[in-house]
């Protein structure tokens, strides 16, 4: 007799996977199989209760029998040799079916199938725990197309509160290739970094996790579905009290990720991008210099030939970062870049998933899901509460300007006239500061009443980088840290100064 099946640590890794829902028909046939197009994609939400067997169908159930006849069929064709794993793993309280049968086959007519794997219940470990739910595991070669069917145990396990199914396919490719990922978490500042992963064209891998600045090497083989699971102890102060070992998770798959399990964030799923192999003869076109802002901070970024990133951030605070990672590619014209740099003594971080866009000559860069955490310090004068700062970071790529020409083509709109705005920002600007200035064709910046504020800006044209010094109301120096860059097809210029208890923010406009 079949039980049910308790939680496990399987249904876990199932959160993580982010499913494409469409509802289905009744036609559900053989011929018209939902395809599937990628590993972890789980197209189609058939209701058994609209499906039937075709003339000369098999029986899914092991021994060839039948099962609930309530059949729904998908395809997939393998991008590449390696192990493939289909399944039914849901949760139960999602008008699901329970208890269900799969089926792998190839052919090409629903009455000459070759059957290639099949399951009826998949065991969890430990314990051999029993599940309902169904997994098959089979190599796939490439180029061959594959037929999955899903069927119900018995008709009876089809009903009005229990009807749908939904198929999981994950594909372990045979091919040797690098990873990269970032993760961080305001909740609990510690843990950040970025978990780097060169897996051989079989299952074994090479791996090291930058945590909070310190580096924990591992390796390890994944298992036929895609997974591996470890977990790393966590030192405290003598006498502090313990923290719960960190979990981490790979998914090796294609389209896969990683998750991280501590203490307080229970439970974050990350990307895991494939780095992208560039050659000599298949060059990186979204090669060149790079600038951006990140808030009133300002980001630099070189990416190589080869794919390599390599970049500095000025905070908004002041605070020096650095920036590395590699071009993963996403499509023909992106490629993502993660990255987290570890800062103020592993207790902050700054981290981001860089968006890199080919557009032709300029190319764009996005940092999505960007975040620098700066720890409080009470009693401190500067950032007393710290920083906890989500913003994306926005810019595209420098060229330096030719021979009389502005940079990017800076305030060419308005003849070179513009304003340097420092808005009111109490108690470290008031009133508000504003300089009339011009941005003359060698790219000199000169200012039109300087005496009172003795304002100086000096843009390197190499790099887009601009740095000055003004006084502000109280006659004190402030200095200047900006950058030159785009945001869509406009030029700006934005970034911050020194101050007391913050960094208050500037631009220059039109």
């Amino acid at each position: 007799m079949k039980t049910k099946t308790t939680k496990t640590f399987l249904s876990l890794l199932a959160l993580a996977l982010v499913g494409v829902h469409q509802a289905r028909g009744a036609a559900n046939t053989f011929a018209l199989a939902t395809e599937i197009i990628t590993s972890n994609n789980t197209p189609g939400v058939p209701n058994l209760m609209l499906c039937s067997v075709e003339p000369g169908e098999p029986g899914h159930a092991s021994n060839g029998g039948n099962g609930a006849q309530k059949s729904a069929w998908w395809r997939w064709t393998a991008p590449s040799n390696g192990f493939c794993t289909v399944d039914t793993i849901v949760h139960e309280d999602d008008q699901f079916v329970l208890d269900t049968l799969v089926a792998v086959y190839t052919g090409s007519t629903v009455s000459t199938l070759t059957r290639v794997a099949h399951n009826d219940d998949m065991k969890l470990l430990p314990g051999n725990a029993g599940s309902r739910a169904s997994s098959a595991t089979f190599y796939a070669i490439q180029g061959t197309t594959y037929h999955i069917a899903v069927d119900a145990y018995h008709a009876n396990d089809v009903n009005a509160n229990n009807s749908k199914v939904r198929l999981r396919l994950r594909h372990l490719a045979a091919v040797a290739e690098s990873r990269i990922g970032a993760f961080y978490n305001s909740d609990e500042p510690g843990v950040h970094g970025t978990v780097h992963l060169s897996k051989t064209a079989g299952h074994s891998f090479t791996a090291k996790m930058m945590l909070a600045g310190k580096a924990v090497s591992f390796s390890g083989v994944f298992s036929l579905d895609g997974y591996f699971v470890t977990s790393f102890e966590r030192k405290v102060p003598a006498g502090a009290v313990p923290l719960p070992p960190l979990t981490l998770w790979l998914d090796g798959a294609q389209n896969g990720t990683f998750g991280i399990v501590s203490s307080i964030s229970s439970y974050v799923n990350y990307p895991f991008h494939t780095v992208q192999r560039f050659t000599m003869t298949k060059p990186n076109t979204m090669k060149g210099l790079y600038t951006a802002v990140f808030n009133s901070g300002t980001v630099s970024l070189t990416t190589s030939t080869t794919g390599a990133v390599t970049g500095a951030a000025v905070l908004p605070d002041g605070t020096k970062a650095t920036i590395g990672s590699s071009l993963c590619m996403d499509s023909p014209t992106r490629c993502w870049a993660p990255f987290t740099t570890s800062l103020h003594l592993g207790t902050g971080y700054f981290g981001s998933y860089l968006r890199f866009t080919e557009a032709g000559v300029v190319d764009t860069v996005l940092g999505l899901y960007s975040n620098y955490l700066r720890p409080a310090k009470p009693g401190a004068v500067f950032y007393p509460a710290g920083l906890n700062l989500a913003s994306s970071i926005l810019g595209s790529t420098y060229i330096p300007p030719l021979a009389g020409t502005r940079a990017l083509g800076f305030l060419d709109a308005s003849m070179g006239a513009g304003k340097l705005s420092i808005p009111m920002q109490a108690p470290e600007i008031t009133p508000a500061i504003t300089e009339n200035l011009t941005l003359g064709a060698t790219n000199l910046f000169k200012f039109a009443t300087p005496l009172l504020h003795k304002p100086v800006l000096t843009l390197n044209k190499t790099n887009g980088l601009v740095t000055g010094s003004i006084l502000d109301q109280a006659g004190k120096k402030r200095t200047f840290t900006g950058i030159l860059y785009r945001d869509g097809m406009t030029a700006k210029l934005a970034g911050h100064l020194t101050g007391i208890t913050f960094n208050p923010a500037f631009s220059v406009i039109p």
